[in-house]
Order: C-alpha cells, then structure tokens, then sequence
C-alpha cells in the first residue's frame, strides 16, 4: 500500500469490480482528507502490468465522519455500493 508523507492512512475502501480505490487520510495537522485511484493497465515494451492511477480528491475536513459524507456525495461508484446500515 502506497504511503504519504503529509498523512496516515485511516481506511480504504476498494470498488467491488476492483478498478477503484478511495484512501481515507488523517494529516498530520490533524484534518481529513481523501484520494481516489483507478486502476490502469501499462502495456510498454519494458512493462506489462497494471498501477494506480490518481483520479478524485477532497477538500479537508475537520472529522472522518464529514470526509465520508462528502465522498459518498461525491463519489459516483461509492454511492453505488451496498451498505451493511439499515
């Protein structure tokens, strides 16, 4: 899994097909925040294999439970998804 250096890592959540990723971040000055990802295939004549490309991304936010507001708001697949409330 991919680091930051600005920020931990508090959840992921992958698409149910796999070709998306959402991290969920806590910075270090304490805001939240999240990075979207797709996944890409490179065919090169060096490489052949797939990576993480960046997609959405967030504003701040000042808690978690905001920062999943906004993205289930925001983020077409993750609206989407089956949720195990209610």
């Amino acid at each position: 899994m991919a680091g930051y250096i600005h920020a931990d890592i508090v959840k992921v959540v992958h698409s149910p097909d796999g070709a998306f990723k959402i991290d969920f971040l806590r910075r270090k000055d304490g805001l939240y925040e999240y990075r979207g990802w797709e996944r890409r295939r490179e065919e090169t004549p060096i490489t052949d294999g797939y990576y993480w490309g960046p997609r959405e991304h967030s504003g701040l936010y000042q808690t978690m439970e905001e920062l999943e507001q906004m993205a289930l708001q925001t983020v077409p697949w993750l609206q989407a998804m089956p949720t195990s409330e209610g």
